[in-house]
């Protein structure tokens, strides 16, 4: 009997990964969702396991090289989607901060007792995500949804803001201090990956979507405008907008170590660090580019509005102090939002719920966030033809373009008026760029390129198209500054910016 029973579950389990696509033969001594899959993902111990026996919500697992670690991955699959045929758009979901000194489940009995420490305690990632209550919309939702770090026993990414830590003087101690993770690099070049090869998904920018609460509303939003070439839609549920000029907001960044425990020190000590992953700085990467963008906070059921409010009733401030504060001062920042947004004349859908924090997360994703979605995927989002981008990393790679600039500080580096068939661009900044320009050319071809430097000299030489169909220019900026710049409108003549224009004939 018990060799029977454990057949049943083996060919139940069979069924269920050659359903979804996989490309597994239906052959008795076939291991689930690994032996089909190609380099590098053969070596990554790949795991699918229906949640409670539901086929539409999957546990995908597997060991991350860059993480050093098992990854356990929520993976929901609405109605609409087939393993074959038209590929379903997918939605990413970032969970937010779990505090690494409550990561336990021994805690529970304490930090139970009030929402906001039971979300960021013991298997905070897997919490947060059940807020959203994905599973009660797939039959509405058009697209599937993936959050990763999901591990009810506990959760990896506590405060690393999905983003790239990186080495730094001041040395990580857990727990005084987070762990240095590659956030971004395990979403980009592992998860999404992995997720586009073994479900029938959209691969491109009008297809994919990116969104998150709290920490990982934060987090959409700084996907969203780092990477402005791989979404076409960004949801935030209670984010974090402003991370320096907010002085509540910067006291609480400051205390929880979001950018010092990746290796990016304090707002006082690496200011243009910090202005790299800060939203409002790096908001104009949105500008032209058509992306959806939803904006949700709650009012910590302090306005009239929250008299008679479910949420408010299921959550009162009294009896969740925490989760009030909190939202209170989330609600003041996500306002400054609105104002910067407009005044940039980047297009945002705002929706303001009663709540504390994550009480109303199911209500914006039911009867907000999916058709916001599903419309924005249903239409489609046509690629700018032009584009203007700045960062601080030294090196990116943006609507084709791929940029290594050398400089003596560190600065914002920019992209404006930049076509994406590479025929005229400018640069403005500090230091030698070198650059790609997108495979927009015919491979062997010759080209005129026209560089005209910051002090109008201008000078041309002839380039010939790679393999690929890609240019090489070098544009020189002039000396690098001898300290780091502290904001975009620094004035001061130890950060001046140069820029330089472009022109492919």
């Amino acid at each position: 009997m018990r060799k029977r029973a454990k057949g049943l579950v083996a060919l139940a389990v069979l069924t269920l990964v050659t359903g979804f696509g996989l490309g597994i033969p239906a052959t008795a001594d076939t291991a689930p969702a690994t032996k089909s899959l190609p380099a590098p993902y053969s070596q990554w111990n790949v795991s699918v396991t229906p949640v409670d026996g539901n086929n539409q919500v999957l546990r995908v697992d597997f060991d991350s090289p860059l993480m050093h670690r098992r990854m356990e991955n929520l993976v929901y699959l609405p109605d609409s989607y087939h393993g074959d045929g038209t590929p379903s758009p997918v939605l990413y979901y970032l969970h937010g901060t779990v505090l690494q000194e409550l990561d336990n489940a021994a805690l529970d009995p304490v930090t139970g007792q009030e929402s906001l420490l039971h979300m960021v305690s013991a298997g905070g990632g897997y919490r947060q995500t059940e807020l959203m209550d994905f599973k009660s919309q797939l039959s509405k939702a058009r697209f599937v949804v993936v959050a990763p770090d999901t591990d009810t026993a506990g959760t990896v990414c506590h405060n690393c803001g999905w983003i790239d830590g990186r080495a730094d003087l001041v040395p990580n101690v857990p727990p005084l201090t987070g762990e240095q993770l590659p956030g971004d690099s395990f979403l980009h070049q592992e998860l999404y990956p992995l997720v586009e090869h073994m479900f029938n998904v959209r691969t491109d920018r009008a297809g994919r979507g990116v969104s998150g609460f709290s920490m990982g509303g934060y987090s959409a939003m700084v996907q969203g405008m780092k990477h402005p070439d791989d979404y076409g839609f960004i949801g935030s549920v209670s984010g974090v907008y402003e991370i320096l000029s907010e002085p509540r907001l910067r006291a609480l960044w400051e205390a929880l170590g979001y950018l010092r425990d990746q290796g990016y020190g304090t707002g006082l000590t690496d200011e243009v660090w910090w202005r790299n992953y800060n939203p409002s700085d790096l908001a104009t990467n949105l500008s032209g580019t058509g992306t959806k963008f939803l904006l949700s906070f709650g009012d910590a059921c302090l306005s009239a509005a929250a008299a008679g409010d479910a949420n408010c009733a299921a959550y009162p401030p009294l009896r969740n102090p925490a989760a009030a504060a909190i939202e209170a001062v989330l609600n003041s920042n996500n306002h400054v939002a609105m104002k910067d947004l407009a005044a940039k004349a980047i297009p945002v859908q705002v929706v303001q719920l009663p709540g504390v924090h994550g009480a109303n997360d199911a209500q914006v994703y039911r009867d907000f966030m999916v058709s916001a979605a599903n419309e924005t995927f249903a239409k489609g989002v046509p690629d700018p033809a032009t584009f203007s981008y700045r960062t601080v990393n030294p090196a990116f790679s943006v609507w084709g373009y791929d940029v290594r600039v050398t400089r003596s500080a560190d600065e914002f580096l920019s992209l404006t008026n930049a076509r994406r068939d590479g025929t005229a661009f400018t640069v403005s900044g500090t230091g030698t760029v070198a650059l790609q320009t997108p495979a927009a050319f015919t491979p062997g071809s010759t080209h005129r390129v026209t560089v005209t430097a910051p002090n109008g000299h201008a000078t041309a030489q002839t380039v010939t198209a790679d393999d690929r169909g890609r240019l090489p220019v070098s544009v020189d900026l002039g000396p690098g500054n001898l300290l780091p710049q502290e904001k975009l409108t620094d004035t001061l003549v130890l950060s001046a910016v140069r820029t330089a224009t472009i022109r492919i004939d």
